[in-house]
């Protein structure tokens, strides 16, 4: 089974689009996330969450797109490795691009899978899905898909599963479990501490040492089961 646009040959897409024409579109960034880990956390996680999703689904994986909006942790501020130099301007553009194209072969949807989040990210994603012609697009993160399962408590210094951080449990435990060479746990932090302005409290203090492959595990069953099901419904929709 070929998961990736790239492969196919263009006999084989026009037979594919027949049955299957929703494309699953990576997005990550290339973004500091402390020591213990790679830049391209987001998009490597978000290629492999499709990539899974897509060998249960059997929709096809468009290019992924690697540069998204990252002002938040910024080089110039000691967050060394984040590339921060497209404009929500730039990645609005893209995304209306990219649909357009995906359009023009044939594709009648998309979903938009980010594992980057930042408030200036998402509303240049959501412009350029405003923008394309053509097709139905739709955006979404693992936080999304995780939504109605996370585990709030008073404290904001205990664990909340299934709640998304940054380089912390929630990123670093999927990185255990999907990419288990990239991590090197004996460089992580005691804590990951953000304080950008509008984060909730539950943020501003995270604890990556505190991460593991079995929790991992478990974050991705239930990203799979949701992100499976919204696929599922998305294409009984266009087949209706």
């Amino acid at each position: 089974m070929k998961l990736y646009l790239a492969e196919f040959r263009p006999s084989e897409l026009r037979a594919y689009l027949a049955k299957y024409p929703l494309a699953l579109v990576p997005i990550g960034t290339i973004e500091w996330h402390a020591d213990h880990l790679p830049l391209g956390v987001d998009g490597l996680l978000s290629r492999s969450i499709c990539e899974e999703l897509a060998r249960e689904t059997g929709c096809v994986i468009a290019p992924p797109i690697w540069y998204g909006v990252c002002r938040d942790l910024s080089p110039e501020d000691g967050y060394y490795g984040t590339i921060a130099t497209i404009s929500e301007k730039t990645l609005e553009s893209l995304i209306a691009d990219v649909l357009n194209g995906l359009a023009g072969l044939g594709f009648r949807a998309a979903l938009l899978f980010s594992g980057h989040f930042e408030t200036e990210h998402f509303d240049a994603i959501q412009r350029g899905i405003e923008q394309a012609r053509g097709i139905e697009a739709y955006f979404l993160t693992e936080v999304h898909l995780l939504e109605d399962k996370v585990q709030t408590g008073e404290d904001v210094e205990e664990t909340w599963h299934f709640a998304g951080d940054h380089a912390a449990e929630f990123e670093t435990s999927l990185m255990q479990h999907y990419h288990p060479d990239l991590v090197e746990m004996s460089q992580a932090p005691e804590t990951i501490e953000l304080t950008m302005e509008g984060l909730p409290p539950y943020l501003h203090r995270r604890y990556p040492r505190r991460a593991s492959a079995a929790y991992g595990a478990q974050l991705r069953e239930e990203i799979l089961r949701a992100g499976t099901k919204k696929i599922r419904d998305l294409m009984a929709q266009l087949q209706a």
